[in-house]
């Protein structure tokens, strides 16, 4: 029994994890610790290492000094150090960083030839010098010099001057010819001025006195002419303390330092994304299983204090940039304290003016009382809880009674307001029977308010009557007619005109389809001919094969009612009438207009993918003016990518959200500005060279008609426009 108690103790007392086995990672990076991109770095990576791996990762980090020295003796110091160090200690995963790649591979096939390592490059072709080896493995993390470079050009369009920092150590000056080949290709017609071997003083000397229109690209300055080691982001502070022009950088540490801003990259980001694939490793992955290819760990960044020091407004920034160190202004800053004396001062003008308009409101009420009813719109009469009339300005002439006589005559103090309409719906007259109901509903309090619209008893006019409950224990009601007739006839008339401009639309852009709507009917009037054709030889057989000869006889059926399909398609885009709702599959319209545009789409040298939702997708509304909201989407995208070199696509999509159907449109086309997506649905407004600027208009105005929605947005991912169609499911 004792025993079995120590044992249950010893369980107890056990720590968490100690049953797994502990692993170590050797990361080796080139440069010290008191650099910033390498501090971030490692504390990415130890930080999502001690996170993820739950204790049982210890990590040992090497920095190397390369920045700093550079010699062959060094590094041969470095090799006998680390066989001293490490040849009784094996690591589970080596992770090696940039520019200490090809020391670290030397040392791997003297100490531990079989254990796996994964180094990361700055650049894609330098992997590909990596050994082909199971035990090897490379990414790379690509500093993007050209983004930082048309970053900075976009920001300051007038620049005609690009200096590009870089020190005198040795791997700097190694990559002097790259790093300036790619900032001339990122800034073509801008003369590039080097800065680079040069002692620190002469830096400092040479970028005050660099031209006006000039940016200075700082990419690295570890060492100078005179072998100072240096940190690049003190010299950055330096150069901005100095005066110098527009400073950008491709490094993220650096943002705050005195650069603009640039294409950055993001080294505790990165870290953390090397420590998820080393663990990949420590838990049995074999490093071919990881993914190739670029760590994605660059993001456009800005400095606020900088932007506003230049004058270079935030809409100037690229799509997806972040802005840092945002100055708050005064209403930031004192918001409470603002907002407070702001409510006071209100508070006290509220109360002043309350006592005017309350005295204002005693000296002249006997005065208004009197008029108050004569000033209003319409015919307004006051009625008691059983429909007499207390009170009543004239009633519209217009209005007649059952009797012949103008309501107007029942509209007087004591009579009986409800009678007339009463009498109208006993004699047939079923439009007014709401105005009866609506009434009788408020003056019995079942309802507090309501609105109804009626036809009046001449042909041709159209009134508004709004009741409310009077709050007074007596009850009654406070009724207003207005005629609307002209307001009902001016709807009309604009339903008239938007019908008429949706078929001129419709016809137009049949007319664009004229090609491919010969083509569609070319197939089956050929296959008819054809089987025809084969039908005769068939006749002058003997014996007549009848079994084939009624197959053929199925497909000229087939084909001709192919044919005649696009026909009354055509027909119906091109018909002018009267809107018909109806219930309709959305699938079955939307792939009808695809079908319609396929070809169009081949000649444009376009591809053309449709997904639909699997299921059908019930919709209420005219199949018609559905059809050509569809059919104006989908030819706006294949004009979009006409003129854009490469992988033309445009993508139709169908879903079903929440109570609602979707249409998705996206293509890879130019795309739309910020100022486009505020303007692209004014009528008249078109970027095309020979468009009216009323086909999203129109498209627009249809699905408001039914109750529906249409947005334009950027695509998220790549160039190109979205654009997201929505109806109520039906």
């Amino acid at each position: 029994m004792r025993l079995l108690v120590l044992l249950l103790l010893g369980l107890i007392t056990l720590p968490a994890g100690a049953s797994e086995q502990v692993k170590t990672v050797l990361f080796f990076v080139p440069e010290d610790a008191t650099v910033p991109a390498i501090a971030d770095l490692t504390q990415g990576f130890q930080r999502t290492m001690t996170n993820e791996g739950r204790g049982s990762v210890v990590v040992n980090i090497e920095y190397l000094d390369m920045g700093w020295f550079e010699s062959t003796a060094y590094e041969r110091a470095l090799r006998d150090f680390f066989l001293v160090k490490y040849r009784e200690r094996r690591p589970e995963v080596i992770v090696v960083y940039a520019d200490a790649t090809p020391f670290v591979l030397k040392l791997q096939q003297e100490l531990w030839p079989r254990v796996p390592l994964f180094s990361i490059y700055n650049d894609a072709f330098l992997v590909d010098t990596l050994p082909r080896s199971p035990s090897v493995k490379g990414n790379w993390a690509d500093l993007d010099i050209p983004g930082t470079v048309r970053a900075a050009l976009e920001l300051l369009p007038d620049t005609r001057h690009v200096a590009l920092v870089l020190g005198s150590s040795l791997r700097e000056v190694a990559a002097w010819d790259y790093v300036a080949r790619e900032v001339r290709a990122a800034a073509p017609g801008r003369e590039l001025i080097a800065l680079t071997g040069l002692t620190l003083e002469e830096l400092r000397q040479r970028v005050r006195t660099l031209p006006e229109d000039t940016v200075v690209i700082v990419v690295g300055f570890m060492q100078d002419a005179a072998g100072q080691s240096l940190v690049t982001r003190d010299v950055t502070r330096l150069l901005h303390a100095d005066g110098s022009p527009p400073l950008f950088s491709v490094h993220g540490t650096m943002l705050g330092s005195g650069i603009v801003g640039g294409m950055l990259m993001d080294y505790g980001l990165l870290g953390e994304d090397v420590a998820r694939r080393a663990l990949r490793v420590l838990r049995g992955e074999p490093l071919s299983s990881l993914p190739s290819g670029a760590l994605e760990s660059n993001q456009l960044a800005f400095d606020d204090r900088e932007l506003a020091r230049l004058g270079i407004p935030t809409r100037r920034l690229p799509p997806g940039s972040v802005v840092r160190f945002h100055e708050p202004g005064l209403w930031e800053r004192y918001r409470w304290q603002v907002t407070a004396f702001a409510a006071a001062g209100l508070l006290m003008l509220a109360l002043i003016v309350v006592l005017l308009l309350e005295r204002r409101r005693r000296m002249g009420a006997q005065r208004l009382n009197g008029v108050v009813l004569d000033s209003l719109p319409g015919s307004v009469a006051i009625l008691d809880s059983g429909g007499g009339v207390l009170r009543a300005n004239p009633a519209p002439s217009r209005i007649e009674g059952p009797d012949g006589l103008p309501a107007s005559k029942h509209w007087v103090t004591g009579g009986a307001w409800l009678e007339p309409f009463r009498e109208a719906v006993r004699a047939g007259h079923g439009g007014l029977k709401g105005v009866v109901e609506l009434v009788e509903d408020v003056l019995t309090r079942r309802s507090h308010e309501g609105v109804v619209e009626f036809r009046g008893l001449t042909p041709g006019t159209w009134f508004e009557l709004r009741a409310r409950r009077l709050e007074r224990s007596e009850g009654g009601a406070v009724v207003s007619l207005v005629d609307v007739t002209p307001r009902k006839r001016a709807e009309e008339e604009a339903r008239q005109a938007r019908d008429e401009r949706a078929h001129l639309e419709r016809v137009a852009a049949v007319g664009e389809l004229g090609i491919s709507i010969a083509h569609e009917l070319n197939q089956p009037l050929a296959a008819i001919r054809t089987n025809a054709e084969t039908a005769q030889r068939l006749l002058q057989r003997t014996p007549i094969d009848t079994v084939l000869l009624r197959e053929v006889l199925q497909d000229i059926i087939a084909d001709d009612q192919r044919a005649g399909e696009v026909i009354r398609h055509m027909r119906a885009l091109l018909k002018k009438g009267q809107s018909q709702y109806a219930p309709h599959d959305f699938n079955e319209l939307v792939s009808g207009v695809v079908r319609l545009v396929g070809t169009d789409a081949q000649l444009r040298g376009a591809k053309l993918t449709l997904h639909l939702f699997d299921a059908p997708l019930p919709v209420w509304g005219d199949n018609v003016q559905l059809q050509q909201v569809v059919l104006n989407l989908i030819i706006n995208a294949l004009d979009a990518v006409g003129d854009v070199p490469g992988d033309r696509q445009v993508w139709v999509s169908t879903f079903r959200q929440e109570g609602q159907v979707e249409l998705v449109v996206e293509d890879t086309g130019v795309g739309l500005s910020e100022e486009l997506l505020k303007r692209i649905f004014e009528p008249f407004f078109t970027t095309k060279q020979e468009g009216l600027g009323m086909g999203l208009s129109i498209s627009r105005s249809i699905l408001e008609v039914h109750r529906g929605r249409l947005q334009a947005e950027h695509r998220h991912a790549g160039r190109g426009a979205l654009f997201r169609c929505t109806l109520p499911s039906a």
